[in-house]
This record gives C-alpha cells, structure tokens and sequence, in this order.
C-alpha cells in the first residue's frame, strides 16, 4: 500500500470537495431558478400599485449599480432571523407590507447562502425605496412639521422680531406663512437619506473597506439631523423673506439649503467616517470557501419551506393594509344617515356635517384627513394641537378653491382618546380595536359642537 504525503492527500481531498460542491450546484441551478423567477413573478403581481413611483424611488433605481457589491466567496445566513421573523409576522398580519419585507428577506437570504455577502448598503436602499418607510416619514413628519413651526417662531421672537406660531402657521408683519409638507415635511428626506449611501458606497469602494450596519445606521440618522436643520434654516429663510408658494425662489431655498445643510456635510463627514472607522474587506480565499460550502448546502429545505411560505401569503395577502372590526356593524350615530365604505370604514352625514370613523390597526397606516381629503384636491392650510373638554385632538382647514372644510380627528377604541401616534399603536397592540374618528363640517362653530358631543364616547357603548 502506497502512502501518499499529507500535502497530496490535501489536496486530493480539496479536489474533491470541489467535484462534489459543483455536481451538488449543477442539480440545484434549475431549482434555484424557478425559485428565483417565482419570486419575482410575485413581486410584480403583488406590488404593481403598492410601489410608488416617486423621485426616491428613481433615485433609489439609479444607484443600485453603484451602491449593489457582493463580498466574493463569503457566504452568509445573517438574514435567517429577520427572515423568520417576519414570515411568521406575515403569517398572522397577512397584509402587502408583510409580504413585502419576508420577501426581501428571504431574497436575501437566498441570495447571500449561494453567491456571497452583499454590501449592507443595498439593503438599506430597498427599504428606503419601500412604501412602507414612506408612511413612516409622513407620518413623523407631520408632528416635525408643527415643532419646527414653534421653533421657528420662537428663534424669530428671540431676535427679536414679532413673529409668533400658531400649528403649523408662522404670523410675522401681518403675513401668515403655513408650514405645508413641501416646507417641512421630511418629503426630502428618502431623497437625503438615498444620496448619503450613496457617498458611502463611493468611499468604500475608493478605501476597499466596508461599515457594519449600526455605523451605517449611525449616518443615516445623522443625514435625518441634518435633514431637520435644513428644513428649520429653509422656514426660517422663506418666513423672514416673505417667499410665498408657487414662486421659483420658493423652490430654490429648499435646493440650496439641502445643499449646504445635507449634501455637503455628508460629503466631508462620510469620508472621514470611512477612512478612520471602516474595516478592510477581507481577502478571498477560495480554498476557505469551498470548505464552508457543505453547511450551507444543508439549508436548502428551509429556503423551500420559505418558498411555500412566501407563495401561499401571496395568495392570502389582502389587496390593501386595512383590517376589520367585528364591531363596525354594531357603531351608529344618532341623526345621522349611516354608509358602510370600503374595509369597514363608516361614513355618517347629514346637513351640519360629515363623519369618517376608520378602523385603524397598530400595524397599518392611519388614513387621517391629510392624506384622504388631499387626495380629492383639498389641501391643508391650516394645521394645529386643540383641546375640547380637555382632550387633545387636531383641528385643520382643509382648502379647495373657495371651499373651507373644518376638520377635526382623534385615536379612539372607546376608552382611550389621543392623538399621539405611540400611545394608540401601543395600546393598539394589546387591544386591537381602535379607530380614527373624523369630523368635518363647513362652520367652524359646528366642528367645535359636534365634536365636543363626540369626544365622550362616539361609539355609544358599542365596543
């Protein structure tokens, strides 16, 4: 018997790891394919009307090929978790949101236990592209928009000036300036948010280094700071100028303050951030990867078992992100002609007013009046914090033309009234029954009394 040296029985035993992995990757190829085309498949069905296509979302497009990079050879299951996560999530809360990230997951996932890493940067672009981070900058920054206005005023008033706030409306020399979401909205920040991955996946690349995620998150939320300082000097800009809407220069001051205040703080900041803090990316070395294939091989049953998972959510998903109250049948208005609207929304009227009450999930987006009404071509010119029988709700006045709508709206699952986004989510969670209670009429004098007899309980004891 003939004993070979212990370098050519290594590499004879190397060899043959490699001959195994490449029959074992041949057999999978085609299975691994269909998965890959059913997944797409999915995502045009399902997010064709979900998607928005807005300046973000071309932004986000066009700098996939510079931000998209694979870390060769290194292959990864860092998305199982979060993959898991959110298919059982999904699994209970069937809605297009779900789906949309136990989708991305297990792409990822697939993708990262058969090709190699990709860069943490990408990943961050396909959820700021997302629908859902949208609502959730609408929705901060509609508060944002209401501090910054006090803010604002305040600053003025400490230099000085008489200026004076008022909801989301600065008084300055007879002038009222309303703070709409074009102003102070965060509208700009997907777009901030975009670019400053972009400049980090520039310098990466120039340095060969890369950042782990709570570094990219850390600038991230510095471009949202300073996002937030643009927007206060750009109020501050249009309050002091008297720059009214719909004028070139009213444009200009948001570019220009997003230039000096966003774009080119993160331009120095970022390269100094990547040269001092990333970390060099590590060497490939083929040897070490095809002895490291055999455990990932093995997990090809659960990304079959996701497979079934993400394939019979996109037959249950709902078409909308709403859910349904058992209670809705049992809620009536006294005087009032009652509808049953689409996804359980009421609509009660008569000739003093017209009442919306929407069931409203923790999990879902809350359809208040600034974004129904805006819509039907109404815009808010008005926006403000008011307390009737001592409990905060928002009042606003919605423009069309010459019609004047006042509004009003409140959270509300017949115990607990607020306007506060954390308290009803929070409370929504352990009792998933609330609702947004909206009041609109054409006097100022009937918003105020209806809502008042409202406010203690517009469900009459039917929760």
């Amino acid at each position: 018997m003939v004993a070979y040296p212990d370098c050519i029985r290594s590499n004879s035993l190397f060899r043959i790891q490699i001959i195994l992995f490449q029959q074992s990757q041949i057999s999978m190829k085609i299975t691994w394919l269909i998965i890959c085309l059913s997944y797409v498949v999915i995502a045009i069905r399902l997010f064709n009307g979900y998607i928005q296509w807005d300046i973000s979302l071309y932004i986000g497009l066009a700098i996939v090929p510079f931000v998209f990079s694979i870390e060769k050879g290194i292959l990864s299951t860092r998305f199982l978790i979060p993959t898991l996560i959110c298919a059982v999530f999904a699994l209970f809360i069937p809605t297009r949101s779900t789906l949309f990230f136990t989708l991305v997951f297990t792409m990822l996932l697939l993708f990262e236990s058969f090709k190699g890493r990709i860069n943490m940067a990408f990943f961050f672009v396909l959820i700021l592209i997302s629908p859902i981070f949208k609502f959730f900058s609408d929705t901060l920054g509609f508060p944002l928009r209401l501090w910054l206005s006090t803010v604002v005023a305040e600053s003025m008033a400490f230099a000085g000036m008489h200026a004076r706030a008022n909801g989301n409306m600065i008084s300055i020399d007879n002038y009222d300036f309303y703070i709409d979401q074009a102003c102070a909205g965060l509208n700009m920040l997907n777009v901030s948010m975009l670019l400053c991955l972009f400049i980090i996946s520039y310098h990466q690349k120039k340095t060969n280094t890369q950042l782990h995620f709570l570094q990219l998150m850390a600038l991230l939320l510095i471009t949202f700071s300073f996002n937030v300082l643009s927007n206060f000097f750009r109020i501050m800009a249009i309050v002091i100028f008297k720059i009214m809407p719909g004028t070139a220069m009213h444009e200009i001051i948001g570019v220009v303050c997003m230039m000096i205040y966003v774009i080119l703080p993160l331009i120095w900041f970022i390269r100094i951030f990547v040269q001092r803090l990333g970390k060099l990316k590590p060497v490939y070395d083929k040897e070490s990867h095809y002895r490291g294939i055999n455990p990932i091989l093995k997990f090809q049953y659960l990304q079959l078992l996701l497979f079934a998972v993400v394939t019979y959510l996109s037959i249950t998903t709902n078409n909308v992100n709403q859910f349904s109250h058992n209670n809705s049948n049992r809620i009536n208005l006294s005087g009032y002609k009652k509808t049953c609207l689409a996804n359980k929304v009421l609509k009660f009227e008569n000739k003093e007013a017209l009442i919306y009450i929407k069931p409203t999930p923790f999990y879902a987006p809350e359809h208040n009046p600034m974004i129904c009404w805006r819509g039907s071509g109404y815009e808010f010119q008005f926006i403000k914090k008011d307390h009737i029988k001592g409990i905060e709700i928002y009042t606003g006045i919605l423009a069309k033309g010459k019609d004047r709508i006042y509004a009003s709206w409140w959270f509300d699952n017949g115990k607990i009234k607020t306007v506060s986004q954390f308290s009803w989510r929070w409370n929504g969670v352990k009792s998933n029954n609330f609702y947004l209670v909206n009041v609109n009429a054409s006097r100022p004098e009937d918003l105020k009394r209806i809502t008042a007899t409202l406010l203690p309980s517009p469900f009459a004891g039917n929760l």
